[in-house]
């Protein structure tokens, strides 16, 4: 099918089904609103092109250049991409279903609510673009480069992404529920009401980083460095920070209620009103950290080292705290009585009575 008879049939809305439509140039075409059923696309140029609520199933394209192309309600299904190059271009409401991606790059793009879902993402280049509002959920995830990217309100549902790149990425308002980012470096990023829950993040690096309004609930966090981050009022409820580091952290009002802390390290860390009730701290070291009004209750404090700690009127109630070393204790609150025997007391059976 040539050039001609393929803009006729976008113009009257017709299909186009299993063309051939290798080496046309369709740079500045408008094929809005057109169907295309197991087309082929090898060495296109559609640079500019319209795509706007067009749809394309079981497609194949290899070696297309598309640039700064409109992708408004697009839909591609079923479709395959090989060294595909979209940079700049503009999807709105786009959809990407049961797609193989081995190379497709959409660096500086802006994607507003897209949604990628079933689909085999290798090489998929999104350096520098503007993610809004973009969703990934049950696909294989390979190379995925965000490097620079802007990430605002995106999900990436049980995702694994520890080959995917974010070097100098910003979040805000990202979900990586179940994701798994074991090793990778958010260093010095900013990362703000970014949900981690449940997600494999052992070995991250998130020293220097600036962390507001973080949820890291029941996230697996062994072996991760915080060291110098700012995350104040972040929650680490029944996370695995054990042998994690907080050196000099900010972390003024952060939740660790039910964490496994064991071996890890709060040097010099801001710990003001933190809440640390129920938590395994055996072998933890919080030397010189501020932990005026800290709620330990219930911690298990094992060979926890507190030395130079700021303890003001910290709650220590009911804690286990065999060879823990203090050095401020004196000024913390210690368990009540009355509280103990409340909490230890159970109801007694009732004797049946004699007729």
């Amino acid at each position: 099918m040539d050039k001609t008879e393929l803009l006729r049939r976008a113009q009257r809305a017709e299909p186009v089904i299993g063309q051939d439509l290798s080496g046309l140039d369709l740079d500045d075409a408008d094929l809005s609103g057109t169907l295309f059923d197991g087309c082929r696309f090898e060495g296109t140029t559609m640079h500019r092109a319209d795509l706007t609520q067009s749809q394309f199933r079981q497609c194949s394209f290899s070696k297309v250049r598309a640039q700064d192309c409109i992708l408004a309600d697009t839909a591609f299904v079923e479709s395959g991409f090989e060294h595909v190059v979209m940079t700049g271009a503009a999807a709105r409401n786009a959809t990407f279903a049961q797609c193989k991606i081995d190379g497709l790059a959409l660096g500086a793009a802006q994607l507003d609510f897209t949604v990628f879902t079933g689909c085999a993402l290798n090489r998929l280049l999104m350096k520098d673009a503007l993610l809004v509002k973009v969703i990934f959920t049950d696909c294989q995830m390979g190379d995925v480069d965000f490097s620079g990217a802007k990430l605002e309100r995106t999900v990436l549902l049980e995702c694994d992404l520890r080959k995917a790149r974010f070097g100098g990425a910003a979040f805000d308002t990202v979900v990586f529920i179940k994701a798994n980012l074991a090793g990778k470096s958010f260093a010095g990023q900013r990362l703000v009401n970014v949900q981690f829950m449940n997600a494999d993040l052992t070995g991250c690096d998130f020293s220097q980083a600036r962390i507001a309004q973080a949820n890291f609930q029941g996230a697996k966090l062994t072996g991760a460095n915080f060291d110098g981050a700012q995350a104040p009022n972040a929650i680490f409820m029944e996370a695995d920070i054990s042998a994690a580091r907080f050196h000099q952290a900010v972390l003024t009002q952060a939740l660790f209620v039910g964490a496994k802390a064991q071996g890890a390290q709060f040097v010099a860390a801001d710990l003001y009103q933190t809440n640390w009730a129920g938590a395994l701290l055996a072998g933890a070291r919080l030397t010189d950290c501020e932990l005026t009004y800290a709620d330990f209750s219930h911690a298990d404090l094992s060979g926890a080292d507190l030395r130079g700690a700021t303890m003001f009127r910290a709650n220590l109630h009911a804690v286990i705290d065999a060879d823990a070393q203090f050095s401020d204790r004196a000024r913390a609150l210690e368990s009540e009585p009355e509280l103990v025997a409340a909490e230890g007391w159970r109801a007694q059976p009732v004797a049946a009575s004699s007729s």
